[in-house]
C-alpha cells in the first residue's frame, strides 16, 4: 500500500478535528492504530473535548489560545478566554487564495461568523490545499517551498505539540489516534519544509496571491 502523501495526511488530520467521527474514519484510525474504537463514545469525545466548554473536559483547538496555556497547581492546565478575532493574523493568507473555513465540511458547533480563524483543523486545511496546489503544478515550486516554508514557520509552532500532547491525556482512546494523525502530518511538513527565519510577510503573501493567479 502506498503511503499517503503530505497534502492527504494534513486534510485527513484536519477532518479528524473539524467533524465527528463516521465509520470510515473509525474503521481507518481502527486500522492505523490497531485498537477497536466504540462509535458512540468516540462520537461523545469529540464532541465533550473539543466543541463544548462546560463539558469539563473542554481542550480549546485555538492557536491563540493554546498558545497561551500555562500549567497550573501541578498538572492543571489554564488557558485564556478565546478571542473570536483571536486569528485575525491569518485573514491576509487565507484571502490570497480565496480560501474560507466557512465553507469546510465543519460540524455545526465549531462553525459560525463569530469563530476564530485559528482552528487547528482550518490551519491544517490551509495547509493541505497550499502543499496540494505546489504538488500538482498549479503554483511556482520555488515561490510555493518558501511561501509553505514561512506559513509553517509562523504559525504551526510549539502550540500544536501542546495540543497533541493535550488529546493524548484526554483518557479517550479516539482522542488519542487524532492526536497521532495530527503529529504525523505536522512532523511530515516540519520535515518537508523545516523552519525558516522570519521573512517579510507581506512579500510572502504577495508572492502567493501571484503564483496562484498566474501573473507575473
Amino acid at each position: 500500500m502506498l503511503e499517503p502523501d503530505l497534502p492527504q495526511l494534513l486534510a485527513t488530520a484536519a477532518a479528524l478535528v473539524l467533524r465527528p467521527p463516521d465509520a470510515s474514519a473509525l474503521e481507518a484510525l481502527a486500522e492505523s492504530s490497531e485498537i477497536v474504537l466504540d462509535p458512540g463514545r468516540a462520537r461523545q469525545d469529540f464532541y465533550d473535548v473539543l466543541c463544548i466548554p462546560q463539558s469539563g473536559r473542554y481542550i480549546p483547538p485555538f492557536a491563540h489560545v493554546l498558545a497561551e496555556g500555562r500549567v497550573t497547581d501541578g498538572d492543571w492546565w489554564h488557558f485564556p478566554a478565546p478571542h473570536f478575532d483571536g486569528g485575525d493574523a491569518l485573514k491576509p493568507w487565507y484571502e490570497a487564495v480565496g480560501f474560507d473555513p466557512l465553507q469546510l465540511a465543519v460540524d455545526p458547533m465549531l462553525k459560525g461568523p463569530h469563530r476564530p480563524l485559528d482552528n487547528v483543523g482550518f490551519l491544517l486545511a490551509y495547509l493541505a490545499g497550499l502543499v496540494a496546489s505546489r504538488d500538482m503544478g498549479i503554483t511556482d515550486i520555488g515561490d510555493a517551498d518558501a511561501i509553505v516554508a514561512s506559513f509553517t514557520s509562523q504559525f504551526m509552532g510549539s502550540w500544536i505539540d501542546r495540543f497533541c500532547d493535550l488529546l493524548e491525556g484526554s483518557a479517550s482512546p479516539y482522542l488519542e489516534a487524532v492526536a497521532e494523525a495530527v503529529r504525523e502530518s505536522i512532523h511530515a511538513a516540519r520535515e518537508r519544509y523545516p523552519a525558516v527565519p522570519a521573512t517579510n510577510t507581506d512579500a510572502s503573501r504577495e508572492a502567493l496571491t501571484v503564483s496562484v493567479s498566474g501573473d507575473g
